[in-house]
């Protein structure tokens, strides 16, 4: 019963967090940022916005610098350098800002600034830019400084750090201008023993789509600046490897499908935006019929589940009225046996009390016959000593006081010496002795 009864509340809470969901917006997981750091300073979300300036800063530095060198040098294999520097450099540096999380673009950023420094500070007899070697590492450099600033704009509790993108060039450097480079991705846990890379979860995944759809949007729309600088960069690299070239036929060639090349690159560079547009519709129909369907079977359930949570009431209802019944029955049952029980023994304690009380009168009225005679033997006997003893104190009383009373009658009276001295007393005396409150005249 227990189990039923705790089972209902389980199920709404379930069914209202469902319901929330689904009436919720979608929104994206934290990035790697969150993940590792809970005190950083910056979201992901702001982070991203500080790589679009940085791939910018970027990008025209190293335009700056390969422009410097252009106009310092003549030699064609140095200009062919700073060329391939700009095209490369700056193409890589715009698909390391594409990667899907900010922290992994941003250090990618990073790598690819410290492998061109490293590259361009490598000691060799032939210095790819010659005398003007000192203006690329001079632009490496002040990019390493944005680069620095920004990692102190994260804060210092993440478990990535400088040591990683230094220890990932060293491992991985680069060894010409077209930058074929190893991926971070598969590299990250053999740098930093204790990061932790979550799974990407469905819902996550499907509300990072249109976040992810804008940034390629942005990005593209950016790049799309470079694109005909980069088409007038390749087409100068191909006339400097066709002026190395003594066939002049096919040096026009390689003009024309540069400028074939050129000329599609345009119309891409045109069609992208309308391209993006186009599949981000299609992509919201495909989500919103998705989001529907998985609704219509959210419903479903949640009415499955009502029936069945109704079912379950009425059940335990009708278990709880049955017991509810047999247990009034018992009650009953013992308060009537209960009842008669203390009236059985209300009369036994009566007819015993009877007992005892006439018993106690019986013992009382004997032993009280017993004490009347035992007083009436005791007063008989305290009678006979008393009555003598009377007897004797009268007989003396009355001896006593015939002794002590004085006669009258002068001749049945004895002559003594009192007798002749009251003889001797005058009247006045005589009258004084009779009357001793009298004064006599």
């Amino acid at each position: 019963m227990n189990r039923s009864s705790i089972f209902p509340y389980w199920a709404l809470i379930l069914i209202a967090a469902m319901t929330l969901l689904g009436c919720q917006t979608i929104r994206s997981n934290d990035g790697l940022l969150e993940q590792q750091s809970a005190d950083a300073n910056v979201s992901s979300r702001q982070l991203r916005i500080v790589l679009d300036d940085l791939v910018l800063q970027f990008s025209s530095q190293i335009e700056q610098a390969a422009d410097q060198i252009l106009a310092e040098n003549n030699d064609p294999q140095i200009r062919k350098h700073a060329l391939m520097w700009k095209t490369n450099g700056i193409a890589n540096c715009f698909q390391a800002a594409s990667r899907r999380d900010p922290l992994g673009a941003y250090f990618d950023i990073w790598i690819l600034n410290k492998q061109s420094l490293e590259l361009f500070q490598r000691p060799t007899e032939d210095p790819l830019f010659g005398d003007s070697q000192s203006i690329a590492i001079l632009a490496s450099e002040q990019i390493e400084l944005v680069m620095s600033d920004v990692l102190q704009l994260l804060g210092n509790d993440l478990p990535i750090d400088e040591s990683f993108v230094t220890d990932f060039t060293a491992d991985h450097p680069v060894n010409d201008l077209y930058f074929n480079r190893a991926s971070i991705t598969a590299n990250y846990t053999k740098y930093i023993d204790h990061i932790k890379i979550d799974e990407p979860e469905l819902l996550g995944i499907v509300g990072d789509i249109n976040e992810q759809l804008d940034q390629v949007q942005r990005l593209s729309s950016m790049y799309a600046e470079f694109l005909p600088k980069q088409a007038r960069w390749n087409g100068e690299l191909m006339l400097l490897e066709a002026m190395e070239s003594t066939a002049v036929t096919t040096s026009l060639q390689n003009i024309s499908l540069a400028a074939d090349g050129v000329a599609r690159i345009a119309d891409t560079t045109q069609a992208m935006p309308n391209l993006i547009e186009r599949e981000r519709n299609l992509l919201h129909d495909a989500i919103r019929t998705e989001r529907e369907a998985t609704m219509l079977a959210i419903d479903q359930m949640r009415a499955e589940t009502v029936g069945q949570l109704q079912q379950e009431r009425i059940a335990v209802m009708g278990g709880l009225e049955t017991e509810r019944k047999a247990v009034l029955l018992a009650i009953h049952q013992e308060r009537m046996a209960t009842t008669e029980d203390l009236s059985q023994l209300g009369e036994r304690t009566l007819h015993q009390v009877d007992q005892a009380v006439d018993l106690k009168i019986t013992t009382l009225a004997n032993h009280g016959s017993d004490l009347i005679d035992q007083g009436f033997k005791r007063g008989i006997q305290l009678l006979a000593v008393l009555a003598p003893l009377t007897l004797l104190l009268t007989v003396t009383f009355f001896v006593v006081r015939n002794r002590r009373r004085p006669s009258i009658n002068a001749d049945s009276t004895p002559v003594t010496p009192m007798a002749i001295r009251v003889h001797r007393q005058t009247p006045q005396e005589s009258h004084r002795r009779r009357h001793p409150g009298r004064r006599t005249a």
